[in-house]
């Protein structure tokens, strides 16, 4: 059975407070027998990809996994062209943050 996975990830500047850290949130696609099961492989491939590297301001970043936020399960037999992967409902503040573009 096919899931949609959340994972959070966190980047922080290493030596500065991170009040102002930047997040991603990362859907990905997990073929898994079980709820579970696909939340562990989430959760090994989330600690998998955390790396740290210089800015070009020369600054340490590093980006860490948090949690599985979410898995979804993909009710589709067979994933195929304007397959539904993933749906949620969001309160206004939600949509408002969501279409607040990042400063440069």
């Amino acid at each position: 059975m096919w899931f949609g996975v959340s994972l959070l990830f966190k980047s922080t500047h290493v030596g500065n407070p991170d009040q102002n850290a930047l997040w991603e949130e990362r859907i990905v696609l997990i073929n898994a027998e079980s709820e579970a099961e696909a939340r562990h492989q989430g959760e090994l491939l989330g600690k998998a990809e955390e790396h740290d590297y210089v800015s070009a301001a020369g600054d340490q970043v590093r980006w860490t996994f948090e949690l599985v936020e979410r898995v979804y399960a993909i009710q589709a037999e067979t994933l195929e062209d304007q397959t539904e992967v993933f749906s949620r409902f969001l309160r206004a503040k939600e949509v408002e943050s969501l279409l607040t573009p990042f400063r440069d």
